[in-house]
């Protein structure tokens, strides 16, 4: 009749053979540092991590075409809430060139 060991028993004698070993030792890693500060190219090749990488994104100003028409989209909007907004932008588009004329 064969014996089983418990999963227990099992993990207690490997974990005292990777000790004999010098497995656990506080000896320099196998695995070599990462380096802080650079970052992978598609290629895998290294390259270092410039400051503009960094930085947030500066925002785009807004034209005042753009404003305006987010104005007269929003008042379409509210007033005919059930038309496709494809449709409301034609006539938001409409409305800033009018609106816009006598500038």
């Amino acid at each position: 009749m064969v014996r089983r060991r418990s999963l227990h028993r099992v993990a207690e004698e490997l974990y005292y053979a990777l000790e004999e070993d010098g497995f656990f030792d506080d000896a320099p890693s196998r695995r070599p540092a990462r380096r802080r500060g650079r970052s992978r190219t598609q290629k895998g090749m290294l390259r270092q991590t410039s400051r503009r990488e960094l930085e947030p994104k500066k925002k785009r100003k807004v034209s005042a075409y753009q404003k305006e028409f987010g104005r007269q989209l929003k008042k379409l909007k509210s007033a005919h809430p059930r038309t496709p907004v494809t449709r409301l932008m034609k006539r938001a588009h409409a409305a800033t060139r009018k609106a816009r004329r006598g500038k």
